[in-house]
């Protein structure tokens, strides 16, 4: 049958059904805020696995109830891990796939209009490796703050290792092991993550595919 004729349905953004059922989850939260953390917290790995739009939902009311900032439509999906969710900051419009692992023991800040795409991690602390008479495993954590800024895209499997700083409307490509601080607009891959171009107009290499990033990340 063709179809070339056929009427296209538009696409919903996550945005739009999110301004639709604001009332529904501004409700879930004046009753979220009411119950004490540990509460939330045992929810929270409660609903961890929940599918849907249900458990997008429900992960969204907690853990704008125990992160230290969370803005709206903030889209958590099924089996992501947060651990010290007091020292993480979320802005608006961010979504964060399955099988993501966030560490933000260290403090964790991720801007606006932000997609972090399935099975990556992000730690802000290391061990202290240095006094050889410690085991490693027991040695003191170190935080190292991670800040993601406005307009990312984090590929999947990607490694976010501490003390880095993701510049506005970066690319990260899949499996790369982000060590350092990545430039503004840079289009980052490897291991170690290095930038290969910048996404800005006129700038060495922004000439190369706009498919390259795509499917790097």
């Amino acid at each position: 049958m063709d179809q070339s004729n056929q009427p296209k349905r538009a696409r919903r953004r996550g945005r739009d059904l999110f301004a639709r059922i604001k009332p529904l989850l501004d409700l879930g939260q004046t009753f979220c805020r009411a119950l004490p953390r540990p509460v939330c917290l045992w929810l929270l790995n409660r609903f961890r696995y929940a599918r849907g739009m249900g458990g997008i939902g429900i992960r969204f009311i907690l853990w704008r109830r125990l992160a230290a900032a969370c803005g709206d439509n903030v889209s958590v999906h099924e089996s992501v891990w947060l651990r010290w969710p007091q020292f993480l900051s979320l802005g608006r419009n961010v979504s964060i796939h399955p099988l993501c692992y966030l560490d933000a023991q260290g403090c964790i800040t991720i801007g606006n209009d932000v997609s972090i795409a399935h099975n990556v991690s992000v730690l802000s602390f290391e061990h202290d490796i240095g006094d050889l008479n410690v085991p490693i495993k027991d040695a003191p954590c170190l935080p190292r703050p991670v800040v993601i800024e406005d307009d990312v895209w984090i590929g999947a499997g990607a490694r976010i290792l501490g003390g880095v700083r993701i510049g506005t409307g970066s690319v990260i490509g899949a499996g790369a092991v982000v060590t350092r601080d990545v430039p503004a607009y840079s289009l980052a891959v490897g291991v170690p993550a290095r930038p290969i171009r910048s996404r800005r107009p006129g700038a060495p290499g922004a000439a190369a595919s706009s498919d390259t990033g795509a499917e790097t990340a």
